[in-house]
């Protein structure tokens, strides 16, 4: 489906032809997100994302580029992970090389102007605020704080409103100079594409300016001998909760066995977690459970808003039906399902330019190599309900348990007796 070439310069094409679409994404994916930064320019790989589209040389302003892009009908955005950080265009394929001019131009001749930066502060400033005052995306970056603790992986991707504020040019410089080089990067086309592909890659993308690689720290697991609880203090009409525990890396195999757990506990309206909690209950109106992956360890997590009233019933529902995967196996029937959901979104999925694009992007920039769809189903289809149960049983433990809560609670004792029982 997809091939790998690399550039003169490094920069790692890669190219997936459909050709019977009229569209096609362009991406552009730097592995470098906010886990790489240091206290002092937290939140500079968001503020950079955020600056690539203020100007460059042959588009001097952020009006010229939004207009041009909507001058074709194309859609660009892009979004800064803890790992990586993406920008993209999608467009209609006979303009693929106006996107890639886009693109090419943004990334390797931002102008970085001081007014813009000064200017955008406030926009960066106000879109921490916005997140903020949203308890069912903010509860989210509390609970990483809460499980990675004060490390770049338990930081927020935005930042600090004082950090933020005190970043200069020479931090962007300085940031762009360590980071952004070919061999960091990955070009990605998703869609109808020219026969001439790679070469219209050597033309806009070859003169990208040679620049350092650096590494992140590592993280390094500490033992928990306890479950931690931190609740957020704000006068809501909903509990916005996240139950989650330490889980394992993109290079695990284990990770298989999470995901189908995952999908068994939280993914869809027939989920275990959905059923008991919604459907059976009436204490929430929306509830999942997923993992997440890191290059070096990972989590796994059950979000859900409940009725302030009944925050508490709420939270040992979600606790047995996680205490239940460990003594009781799956069902086959539950096991089957899982794996052909896995399947049907993956197939639905894949049916999505961007969706493509990123996901090649991403895997190539984070882990230097890419698992195919057929390779990742085929480890997906290998799991068994033992392997789901040894999971269950290694994760789910009582002192590894970190609970995040956002609502009007000043005592926390209660939480801590229900995640001690």
């Amino acid at each position: 489906m997809h091939k790998v070439t690399q550039l003169k310069n490094g920069l790692t094409l890669i190219t997936v032809d459909l050709p019977h679409l009229d569209s096609v994404t362009t991406l552009f994916a730097v592995g470098v997100g906010s886990r790489y930064e240091t206290k002092k320019i937290n939140g500079i790989s968001h503020f950079l994302e955020h600056m690539f589209f203020k100007g460059s040389r042959k588009y001097p302003t952020a009006e010229m580029i939004s207009t041009l892009v909507d001058g074709i009908g194309a859609i660009n955005n892009a979004y800064t992970h803890k790992e990586c950080t993406v920008y993209w265009i999608k467009s209609a394929s006979k303009h693929l090389e106006f996107s890639s001019d886009i693109i090419s131009s943004m990334v390797k001749e931002s102008l970085l102007k001081e007014d813009e930066i000064e200017r955008e502060k406030g926009v960066i400033v106000e879109e921490l605020r916005m997140i903020r005052d949203n308890p069912s995306q903010y509860v989210g970056s509390l609970y990483e704080r809460l499980q990675f603790g004060d490390t770049p992986l338990g930081w927020d991707i935005g930042g600090q409103e004082e950090i933020i504020t005190q970043l200069k040019r020479n931090d962007f410089i300085a940031f762009t100079d360590s980071f952004y080089s070919p061999e960091n990067m990955a070009l990605v086309f998703a869609g109808k594409l020219p026969k001439d592909i790679e070469k219209l890659a050597e033309i806009y993308f070859s003169d990208l300016p040679p620049r350092a690689k650096h590494k992140c720290k590592p993280y390094k697991i500490k033992r928990q001998i306890k479950p931690k609880v931190n609740v957020f203090f704000k006068k809501t009409d909903q509990a916005n909760l996240i139950l989650g525990v330490l889980g394992y890396s993109r290079h695990d195999g284990k990770k298989y066995s999470i995901s189908l757990l995952s999908t068994i506990l939280g993914e869809g309206m027939s989920s275990r977690l959905f059923i008991q909690v919604r459907e059976r209950r009436g204490l929430a109106y929306y509830i999942n459970a997923g993992p997440g992956f890191y290059s070096d360890t990972g989590n796994f997590s059950v979000y859900c808003g409940l009725k302030l009233e009944k925050v508490y019933e709420g939270l040992e529902v979600i606790i047995a039906e996680l205490q239940k995967v460990i003594v009781e196996k799956v069902t086959k029937d539950e096991l089957k399902k899982a794996k052909e959901m896995i399947r049907g979104r993956l197939a639905i999925r894949e049916e999505s330019t961007n969706f493509l694009a990123e996901y090649f992007g991403t895997n190539f920039v984070t882990d230097r190599e890419i698992e195919t769809f057929d390779e990742y189903l085929k480890k997906i289809d290998a799991v068994t309900r033992e392997d789901i149960q040894d999971v269950a049983r290694e994760i789910f433990k009582k002192e590894h348990f970190n609970l995040q809560i956002i609502g009007p609670f000043k005592d926390t004792q209660i939480f801590r007796n229900i995640l001690n029982r």
